[in-house]
């Protein structure tokens, strides 16, 4: 009976050390999901590549289908995930309990045998403390995985943006190349007619000679931002071919920065991540308390001969005279502090990072209105105006060049002030912790 008892307590001791991890790679993904609407993928072997539902390279590559293939294919991200495996490993070791120590003194001489069991049962009380800081370790390391994914989000979004953009430059580049040529034509032959100076006709070769130039600086600069991309959606292994929808310019305008405010102190997952390191940072310190009495449960065996053995218990006990583990509790609470402070040194950059990208936001918002709604269309009137009156014979078709000209570099303009907007919307997004625009 005794060893039936003996071994239940033992199988309810084991199956007491068993903690299962709950902050793991689903935790993540939720987080992620219900901040952007995007998930993560399965876990992949390194070096796989997998398409999420709905994304197909064939009609093209929108920006929400390349933020959903970086958080599936992104090498970068899935190893900080792999982190997470350390975070679990850390709650496993804090939930074990040490071994029992087993001695046994030979008989030598007039000695007889005798055997001793010391179990650390100090671990009992000291367990729950360690594993609770443990799992919030791991939490924490959880939240930050989530502000990991976020920023892989904006930096897709910007890279997107900055594809875009300089194909869009190289497109209004090559117009603008062909116009500056036909002005550069105009004027030899204007110089041949006498009509100019050499130094006029000069300039102007000059001038459709560096509009060539930066076409051609675009087309490369097309090469090396597509790289960038395939590089953040994991793609850059095939090198797949593809086109990029183009962006659309953000059109809402942002909640008051009040508003957007709480919603970062709310939403912000590293904000969150650095509350759950004070409160680890707490439970340590109870830890590292219980740690001043350490006791030892002593069973010890000796064989008195005749096939006679006396078992009785003991208890070791260290007695704390010299050491309280002071210099283990200071540290402690020395992290604490760390910890609180480092908690309002993230506050204070998350208000700023709020109100600097709300800034931005929305000066690139009026901007991009203005070019759109105003500028670019009176300049398409300009363009059409001077055409009809060179077809009517009262302007020369100068004019109607220059008038292109102009329209054509208010159309760069605009390109660039659409992807401002939209960078300053993926800055927005991630300083809030959350999708707001």
């Amino acid at each position: 009976m005794i060893g039936k008892a003996h071994v239940g307590a033992l199988v309810l001791l084991v199956a007491g050390c068993a903690v299962e991890p709950s902050h793991d790679r689903s935790y993540v993904a939720t987080g992620i999901e219900e901040r952007t609407g995007l998930g993560l993928g399965p876990a992949a072997k390194p070096g796989e590549f997998s398409l999420p539902p709905g994304v197909s390279l064939e009609d093209g590559l929108a920006p929400d289908e390349a933020v959903a293939l970086a958080l599936w294919n992104n090498a970068q991200l899935q190893a900080d995930l792999a982190a997470l495996g350390f975070a679990h490993s850390d709650l496993l070791e804090a939930s074990l309990l040490p071994n029992p120590a087993f001695s046994l003194l030979f008989p030598v001489g007039p000695k007889l045998l005798e055997s001793k069991l010391n179990l650390p049962v100090d671990a009992l009380w000291q367990r729950p403390r360690r594993v609770a800081a443990a799992k919030v370790d791991a939490q924490a390391v959880a939240e930050g995985l989530i502000q990991h994914g976020l920023g892989l989000i904006r930096d897709v979004r910007t890279a997107y943006t900055g594809l875009w953009l300089v194909q869009e430059q190289a497109r209004i580049a090559r117009e603008d190349a062909q116009v500056r040529q036909e002005i550069a034509d105009l004027a030899q032959s204007r110089l041949k007619a006498g009509d100019i100076s050499e130094l006029v006709a000069s300039v102007a070769h000059v001038d459709s000679l560096q509009a060539g130039n930066a076409s051609l600086r675009f087309s490369r600069e097309t090469v090396i931002l597509r790289q960038r991309l395939l590089a953040l959606v994991g793609l850059i292994s095939d090198q797949s071919a593809f086109e990029i929808v183009p962006a659309q310019a953000a059109g809402q305008q942002a909640v008051s920065v009040e508003e957007l405010l709480k919603t970062a102190l709310a939403a912000r997952p590293d904000l969150r991540a650095a509350e759950l390191r004070i409160e680890a940072a707490g439970k340590r310190i109870g830890w590292e308390k219980s740690k001043v009495y350490n006791f030892i449960a002593i069973i010890d065996a000796k064989d008195k001969g005749e096939d006679f053995l006396t078992v009785g218990p003991g208890l070791q006990v260290e007695v704390p005279v010299f050491n309280q583990n002071n210099g283990r509790v200071a540290r402690a609470k020395a992290e604490m502090e760390q910890a609180a402070r480092q908690y309002e040194a993230l506050r204070q950059s998350i208000l700023l990072q709020v109100r600097e990208a709300h800034t931005q936001y929305v000066a690139a918002h009026e901007e991009h209105d203005l070019w759109c709604g105003n500028i670019v269309p009176s300049l398409e009137q300009a363009a059409q105006q001077a055409q009809r009156s060179f077809e009517t014979g009262d302007v020369s078709y100068l004019l109607v060049l220059e008038a292109k000209q102009k329209l054509l570099e208010a159309r760069m303009r605009r390109a660039e002030l659409a992807a401002q907007l939209q960078r300053s919307a993926a800055q927005l997004d991630y300083a809030v912790g959350m999708k707001v625009i």
